[in-house]
């Protein structure tokens, strides 16, 4: 099995593009379909076309790179833009674990399970230049702008991201994904909060950010009005539900999620388990009678779990990503020097 990576180290347009025309392949009549579901709704193409013309005038590279993309695609701007709105087509699932924790070295490990809809093809790692020469590696995908996962950049930091569930959102900001997009670039650990802190976006998510060089890091919770910040200095877990601050004793998840269960399960395992790379990966890679009591999503539930990506500082530059193939697991070294 073989991982595609995308170069792109063009405008942000032709980035857009090329991953787009990528990405055509997976495009059928249902997922097309859902992209014309605005042109149905007055209101809800009013809201998509608001949206649009704020990220064009306030995140003007970001517009591009999603212009470009519906482009490459084949979908009208204001078709594909709605896809990327998920506070709009309410295309919100419970999804994703991260575990990080730091090693009798002293240096810090990090887990992550990316859980989505599987969709053959939609798929790749795709590395983004802009025009500084900065870049960032990130998961790749056709309802995704870049940066929208796991990535990693050349200042060292990584991060990854789980969807939190929330009752209010704000639909005169900006969908969250592009608040996901804007901190990928973060130059460290304190950019990354202010980026979290000054995007406003229409609902919230999840980051954990590592400093690969400086061995530091957070969790950072975003929400609708605002941002809440834990400096990580042992160990930490996190689903798809707040638990920073005054939600910490009010955990509230979405109807039918298993993201209650999947952080205590993870909790009650890691305080048996070795620090290791091996062991925790194992506490992702857990399963019990169905979708509802396992951190593992298989294909044809719910949500699969369609990779997990593991970093230990200890080891350097490399990455070991592990790709999900029901039952098989493939595993491989991602150089982040290329």
């Amino acid at each position: 099995m073989a991982l595609d990576k995308l170069l792109l180290n063009s405008t942000p347009y032709e980035n857009g593009r090329i991953s787009g025309e990528y990405f055509k392949k997976v495009l059928n009549e249902d997922i097309i379909s859902q992209m014309y579901i605005i042109d149905n709704n007055d209101d809800l193409k009013a809201s998509c076309e608001k949206m649009l013309e704020k990220l064009k005038n306030e995140y003007p590279t970001y517009y591009e790179e999603t212009r470009g993309k519906a482009e490459g695609l084949g979908v009208e701007l204001i078709n594909y833009f709605s896809i990327l709105c998920p506070e709009l087509l309410n295309l919100n699932a419970d999804r994703c674990t991260t575990i990080i924790c730091r090693q009798d070295s002293g240096s810090f490990l990090i887990s992550h399970n990316e859980d989505d809809d599987y969709i053959e093809g939609n798929f790749a790692f795709s590395k983004v230049y802009d025009e500084d020469g900065n870049w960032f590696v990130t998961n790749d995908m056709y309802n995704m702008p870049f940066g929208n996962g796991p990535s990693w950049n050349n200042h060292g930091i990584f991060k990854t991201i789980n969807f939190c569930h929330e009752d209010n959102f704000n639909y005169d900001n900006l969908p969250r994904y592009f608040a996901q997009r804007y901190i990928t670039e973060a130059s460290s650990i304190e950019d990354l909060i202010k980026r979290c802190e000054e995007f406003k976006c229409a609902s919230g998510f999840h980051v954990t950010a590592l400093d690969i060089n400086n061995n530091i890091a957070v969790s950072v919770e975003v929400y609708s009005d605002g941002i809440d910040v834990e400096y990580i200095d042992d160990w930490y877990i996190h689903t798809n539900h707040y638990i920073h601050g005054e939600h910490r004793n009010s955990p509230s998840q979405a109807d039918g999620a298993s993201s209650i269960f999947r952080l205590e399960k993870a909790e009650e395992l890691f305080e048996d388990a070795e620090r290791d790379m091996l062991d925790i990966m194992m506490i992702l890679s857990h399963r019990g009678n169905d979708y509802s009591d396992s951190i593992f999503g298989k294909k044809g539930e719910t949500m699969m779990t369609l990779f997990n990506i593991t970093f230990d500082v200890d080891t350097g530059d490399f990455i070991t990503l592990g790709v999900y193939s029901d039952p098989a697991v493939y595993m491989l070294n991602y150089d982040m020097r290329v």
